[in-house]
């Protein structure tokens, strides 16, 4: 070992050391200081020492000669001291630090100094009192402060308290606008919200197994993040018009959540509003929301029915929108989405078709990955960009149309493996869009018979061609426009294809130029058994089979129905 790193080795060491050794300055009477301003010490833990007992904390303590005065409790302080059955906290503490007191299961009773101005986050968390009184200078009362306190019946309040009232053992502002802090054990299975209240606080009703029903005043306008989550006996809300925020995971992992009415007022779902709610069947979006938000409907397993009322302004889904929503058979998306986040139906397994927005931009990655019982899908020639796997084993997908044949050239690129292991795929259209192929974009699907490209120029494609199996070892026929038929067969890859045929030419059956009455004869034969060497230009319709539905295409198109 080189002198060097012996002496970074040993620097590393003594580092390390002076960490740990620095959770507290000094320690008076058994309790552990550290210094947080002039004169001004908070009370601190010890690594490997919890604090037991009855605890009696001093005003003011002497160290080497000097006097500080004890401001705070800090953070983590207490934590997991579960041996303390008392804590004395004295006039003089104005701050309580996060988690202080967290998890402090013997601790049944605690009396708070009038000096107190803070309550930090997770400050009383798993704490074992059924009352709490809030002195009057409280002025900030996190809201994971009083989070897992299960045997809180009550809470009451200075009436000198200038920013915060307690009515009936529930906390609100001082002026009864915001709903606070609901005790878990409150002695009621159904609540009313009294009118005046506008915004519940966040987290407030969070994991309230108790409650059954909750009633909202048409007063609220603003409901806070995780306010109702994991509130698993209650069945339905009726959200009242004026509502415009509910915050993320508002409802999610309501595990009894049956029913839920959307005021016309909301803009937007927040991120897991709905997150884990297993019996919600139906919902229906408000016309004014502009954004669906990460993982809002998030295993909704039996979630069935999304309907968007007539004029919606949704343009956005974030990621993993209706991950998992595996009762889900049909979708609607309105055709203002131009935004498709990763994941979004992902595992959608009952899915059976979806209308995609005739703006959309983009399909995320992994957007349909597992969708078993989608058979077909159309992707509009607005979207420039298929992420990777954004169709992976949708192994029911029988048609696929990227793009349309008159939307602008070359705009649209498709990533890698973006539709891979569709094992039933048999037709697939490609629209004059298509500008870019990356490496296998289409991998795994030899099964495929008819693949349509609108693209005057051939799509460019990478090293490697972008269809595995390779077109040399596809069953498939390619069409193309008979102004391109040159460029395909003269196109690294796309050359590759055993058979190209223009698609103009496709019903000339008998090969004379031309479509007409002698085709449908030439059609009938073929079907009767004749051999011929034209079937490619008797699948009228380009389903990837010869059948009596094809006869029926050639007559619509020579009677003018095509």
């Amino acid at each position: 070992m080189s002198s060097l790193f012996k002496k970074l080795f040993v620097l590393a060491v003594l580092l390390a050391c002076s960490l740990s050794a620095s959770a507290y300055d000094f320690m008076v009477d058994s309790i552990y200081y550290n210094i947080i301003g002039e004169g001004k010490v908070e009370v601190t833990r010890h690594d490997s020492i919890k604090y037991k007992g009855e605890v009696i904390i001093p005003s003011s303590v002497v160290q080497d000669g000097v006097t500080y005065q004890v401001t705070r409790i800090g953070n983590n302080a207490f934590y997991k001291c579960t041996e303390m059955s008392l804590i004395d906290i004295p006039e003089g503490v104005t701050s309580l630090g996060n988690s202080c007191l967290s998890n402090c299961t013997l601790l049944e009773d605690i009396e708070l100094p009038n000096s107190l101005v803070d309550i930090e986050g997770y400050a009383f968390s798993y704490c074992n009192f059924t009352y709490l009184h809030i002195p009057r200078n409280v002025a900030s009362i996190h809201h994971f402060a009083l989070i897992y306190c299960y045997k809180l019946r009550n809470i009451t309040c200075s009436s000198l308290n200038q920013h915060f009232k307690a009515v009936d053992g529930i906390l609100y502002s001082k002026d009864m606008s915001m709903l606070v802090a609901y005790p878990y054990d409150y002695p009621s299975t159904s609540y009313a919200i009294p009118e005046g209240v506008t915004s519940i606080y966040n987290w407030c009703f969070y994991n309230n197994k108790k409650l059954t029903e909750v009633t909202f005043p048409e007063s609220l306008t603003w409901i806070g993040l995780r306010a109702f989550s994991n509130c698993s006996n209650i069945e339905s809300f009726d959200i009242p018009d004026g509502v415009y925020h509910i915050g993320v995971t508002a409802f999610g992992m309501c595990d009894n959540l049956v029913d839920i009415h959307l005021p016309a007022s909301l803009d937007s779902l927040q991120n897991a509003t709905f997150y884990a709610c297993p019996k919600l069947t139906d919902i229906t979006i408000p016309r004014n929301v502009k954004y669906i938000g990460d993982r809002a409907f998030y295993e909704a397993v039996n979630l069935k029915n999304v309907t968007f009322e007539e004029g919606s302004c949704l343009n956005e889904f974030g990621l993993m929108a209706f991950y998992r929503c595996t009762s889900l058979e049909s979708f609607d998306m309105p055709d203002n989405v131009t935004l498709m986040g990763d994941n979004d139906f992902d595992h959608c397994t009952s899915l059976k078709s979806i209308h995609l927005s005739r703006n959309l931009t983009n399909v995320g990655r992994f957007c349909f990955y597992g969708c078993s019982s989608l058979t077909e899908l159309d992707i509009p020639g607005t979207t420039t960009f298929i992420d990777n796997g954004a169709l992976y084993a949708c192994t029911s997908l029988k048609t696929l149309k990227i793009g349309d044949k008159d939307a602008p050239a070359g705009t649209t690129y498709i990533e890698n493996d973006a539709v891979a292991s569709c094992d039933a795929l048999v037709r697939m259209e490609l629209g004059a869009n298509i500008d870019t192929l990356a490496n296998y974009a289409f991998d795994e699907f030899s099964g495929v018979k008819v693949i349509i490209s609108w693209a005057t120029i051939p799509p460019k494609m990478g090293q490697w061609s972008a269809f595995y199996p390779a077109p040399a070892n596809l069953r498939a026929v390619l069409y193309v426009p008979r102004v391109a038929l040159d460029a395909y067969q003269n196109t690294q890859h796309w050359q590759d294809f055993k058979t190209i045929v223009p698609i103009e030419d496709v019903s000339d059956v008998n090969g004379d130029g031309a479509t007409s009455i002698a085709d449908v004869t030439a059609l009938i034969d073929i079907l009767l058994g004749e051999e011929t060497d034209r079937l490619v230009f008797c699948d009228v319709n380009l389903d990837g089979s010869v059948s009596i539905a094809d006869v029926t295409a050639l007559i619509d198109r020579l009677l003018g129905a095509e």
